[in-house]
């Protein structure tokens, strides 16, 4: 995987010195459409039937999320549905005007085989340039300092 250096100063103390840390550089964004190709390479089904199949797993995935079941995936990890609210002072307070929806979200949990396959097959390479994005000067001459 590539990786670049970038410059970063800790928000909260905004007058301290900053630091350098290397940040991920992503090829590309997998689709549908590419893994209807490669599962329909790796097995007998036809194109129409991968896609088929993961449309489907997509509205079961929705509708389990929506109805607060977490899913476990062996392989890839767990989904579930997170969310804040606003703490009131005795718990009859609290009702489900508490909770904040913009603050929900889908949090995911990878499987411990999955965090264990990436981190020992995973190798890093460090760039100067990706996709058009260049590292400023500052970044270039001290990012040998940082590279394995």
């Amino acid at each position: 995987m590539d990786y670049k250096i970038l410059y970063f100063t800790n928000p909260q103390e905004r007058d301290s010195e900053g630091k350098y840390f290397p940040y991920p550089v992503y090829e590309k964004t997998i689709g549908l459409d590419d893994f209807v190709k490669e599962i329909g390479h790796a097995t007998s089904l036809t194109p129409t039937d991968v896609r088929a199949v993961l449309a489907e797993l997509v509205e079961v995935f929705q509708r389990y999320l929506v109805r607060g079941n977490k899913l476990k995936i062996s392989g890839i990890g767990t989904f579930k549905v997170s969310f804040k609210g606003t703490g009131k002072e005795t718990a009859e307070e609290v009702n489900a005007s508490s909770i904040n929806r913009e603050s929900i979200r889908i949090t995911f949990v990878s499987d411990s085989s999955l965090k264990k396959l990436i981190r020992s097959d995973i190798s890093f390479k460090k760039v100067t340039e990706k996709n058009g994005e260049k590292n400023d000067s500052k970044n270039d001459k001290d990012s040998a300092a940082t590279e394995n």
